[in-house]
């Protein structure tokens, strides 16, 4: 063989070993040597725990190059805990280690060269804890597990895990449960909830919740509240099965049904001068009250704040007549179950209505909901086409109807438009408009939003071939003026596509709390100026006030009057033909924002001129609770979150509709009594 071939052979085959030997020494040289340490990132060493368990498993790891065998020792070291303390600025506090309230499944845990993770279960008496914790309340106890060795190097900031044991409350979040109903009505059923939520969910365990009624307490609450009820007939309120709280959930709804069938008896009454026999609610009775409270739970240790509900049924005299009737009314029924979650919605702040529907946008970001639900019944149901429509904080905010007359658009009908909400991120205010019907997509309007925050409200005026809209703006509180001419939304566009503003009003100068409020402008119809003009004088009502302003100079407005009207949205404008009068319609809300009102005020004036006169004389026709039926001084049991509501009124086929709704509180739809003149 030729020697040269054998040399290269030779020097071959030794850099090939060379090779092999550098990549095993690499992986040795590399890899950290054997340590100890708790399965933690330094800083994330205490686990908050509700103490109901009575144990914890701690995975103890050994990291490293795996070449050492070592043993770990499970300590626990009121050392350390000072040290973690001082490091991140807490006050966590030892449960003492003498007084058998803890210990630990070992003392030290052995491993092997291959063995890289074992568990450690920290064990505690859940009463003597309990009752430990209970003496000072206010203090953060743990129980500081340590780990000391004394052959391998334990990981600094992965020495010690602090478990942080906590008690739990239990709470039933709604004091007062109440409906009311009309003597010598139809029976009815209606289920309610009570919800019973606990502030730290307990993991691996379900929590049974044991309810009982105590008559007893009625007396009480009859003296404390000026009442006279009586103790519920059987049948008349029926509270579910004890609700059973599972395993790291943080609330569960207890069904309260009520159903007025007990009360019933056949009467004669009088029907179309006849007398006739019918099986109705009976009379004169003025209610009755069922407390419910909790009596017990399956863990022990849990405490209880509000452990008492009043369950109360009310029976009124039939309403006389008056200028609207209700049609139907759909109201939270807990505070996990607002009315719009009976349509599949969750945040709902505005809706508009047409002939047939009251739309409801959900005022949320992701995905586009919209729902159109008929006004004769809520049963009915559909989903508005939002194909393409996408972007803005909430993608759905506020929806109004447009006045139209072509016959070219829509068949002549008025046109549903819709706006997202903006926060003047750049992403710019989108307008959308359904041209050929809801089942069709909408078309797409994008206008500048110069840095505001747009859409929370909007109104239109004038019509669709030549109209305004007005936006008011939350971080100033200014007015916005977009114009619509013949289905673009602004003026001037530009390279970009977008539409800009026509103009704006301010007023903030003279109304304090003008910006960081939801709110809208409300321009009396027909008023000079509403559409490419100056509009003399206009109604800004929000979440913080109500203010008439009045043109100053230019853009310039000033407050004329404060209302005293904080907290009311959607004013409407109509007439009763058959008495010639007018009125204005809105919604009022409490400042707990767990009742509230529709109102309708006589518009004695009739004129633009006259608006400020009306809203400070504020003359109330009508006025009706949102959040139950028939009683304004039932509490809804899920209040309103941003303070806002909506009011629509419109005429169709000659019968004036009201539309009415307050977020999370309630829904409902009434008629008016045509020619009804109030005393």
């Amino acid at each position: 063989m030729n020697m040269k071939k054998i040399f290269k052979n030779i020097l071959l085959s030794a850099l090939t070993i060379a090779a092999v030997a550098s990549c095993a020494d690499d992986r040795n040289n590399f890899l950290p040597e054997d340590s100890f340490g708790f399965n933690n990132k330094a800083g994330e060493n205490v686990l908050t725990l509700p103490l109901y368990g009575g144990s914890y498993d701690i995975d103890v790891i050994k990291s490293g190059k795996g070449l050492n065998e070592g043993v770990v020792n499970i300590t626990t070291s009121n050392h350390d805990l000072l040290n973690f303390n001082k490091q991140y600025g807490v006050e966590y506090i030892p449960l003492p280690s003498d007084q058998d309230l803890y210990s630990f499944s070992t003392e030290s845990l052995t491993f092997g060269l291959d063995e890289v993770t074992k568990p450690v279960t920290v064990s505690w008496d859940i009463a003597k804890v309990a009752a430990f914790m209970e003496q000072e309340p206010a203090n953060q106890y743990c129980i500081p597990v340590a780990l000391r060795s004394d052959n391998l190097e334990v990981n600094e900031g992965r020495e010690v895990f602090i478990l942080n044991l906590v008690t739990s409350t239990i709470t039933a979040e709604q004091t007062l449960l109440s409906r009311t109903y009309e003597w010598e009505s139809e029976p009815a059923s209606e289920t309610m909830d009570i919800t019973v939520r606990i502030d730290k969910a307990i993991p691996g365990i379900d929590l049974t919740v044991d309810f009982e009624v105590d008559d007893s307490l009625i007396a009480a609450y009859n003296e404390a509240n000026g009442t006279n009820y009586e103790a519920a007939p059987e049948g008349l309120v029926t509270v579910g099965a004890d609700p059973v709280l599972k395993a790291g959930e943080g609330y569960v709804l207890l069904p309260v049904t009520i159903n007025t069938e007990a009360i019933a008896e056949d009467m004669e009454i009088e029907v179309d001068g006849k007398m006739e026999t019918r099986h109705l609610v009976k009379r004169n009775w003025d209610g009755y009250v069922v407390p419910l409270k909790i009596s017990g739970m399956s863990v022990d240790g849990v405490k209880v704040t509000n452990d008492l509900t009043y369950i109360v049924v009310k029976g009124l005299e039939p309403i006389p007549p008056q200028l609207f009737n209700r049609v139907w009314g759909i109201y939270a029924t807990s505070s996990t179950n607002p009315w719009q979650a009976t349509f599949g919605l969750s945040d709902c702040r505005n809706f508009t209505m047409d002939d047939q529907y009251i739309y409801v946008p959900q005022s949320a970001g992701g995905d586009p909901v919209f729902k159109a639900i008929s006004i004769t019944d809520p049963t009915q149901v559909k989903n508005v086409n939002v194909e393409g429509v996408a972007g803005g904080t909430h993608t759905l905010s506020c929806a109004r109807m447009i006045p139209n007359t072509d016959p070219a658009v829509n068949n002549g009908k008025d046109i549903l438009s819709a706006c997202c909400l903006s926060i003047g991120d750049g992403s710019h205010l989108h307008f959308y408009v359904w041209l050929n019907g809801i089942d069709n997509a909408p078309t797409l309007s994008m206008v500048e939003d110069s840095g505001r925050r747009l859409g929370d409200k909007y109104i239109v005026v004038g019509s669709w071939n030549n109209g305004e809209v007005y936006c008011k703006d939350y971080n100033t509180g200014n007015i916005v003026r977009y114009a619509m001419l013949d289905g673009r939304f602004g003026e001037w566009p530009g390279a970009d596509g977008l539409a800009y503003a026509r103009g704006r009003c301010d007023y903030n100068a003279s109304v304090a709390d003008a910006a960081g409020c939801i709110g809208s402008a409300y321009i009396y119809p027909g008023a000079a100026g509403a559409v490419a003009g100056t509009v003399p004088g206009f109604l800004v009502s929000s979440t913080a006030s109500a203010h008439y302003v009045a043109n100053v100079s230019g853009n310039v407005y000033a407050s004329s009057a404060d209302l005293g009207l904080p907290l009311t949205h959607g004013y409407s404008f109509f007439k009763d033909d058959k008495t010639n009068l007018n009125y204005i319609a809105y919604v009022a809300l409490t400042a707990s924002q767990d009742q509230g009102s529709v109102k309708v005020i006589s518009d004695f004036n009739g004129t633009a001129d006259g608006f400020m006169s009306v809203l400070q004389k504020n003359e109330v026709i009508f006025e009706a609770p949102v959040q139950d039926g028939m009683d304004a001084t039932v509490l809804s049991p899920c209040p309103a979150t941003h303070s806002t509501g909506d009011c629509v009124v419109r005429e169709i086929n000659g019968e004036t509709y009201m539309a009415v709704m307050i977020q999370n509180v309630g829904i409902s739809v009434f008629k008016m009594n045509a020619g009804f003149i109030a005393e």
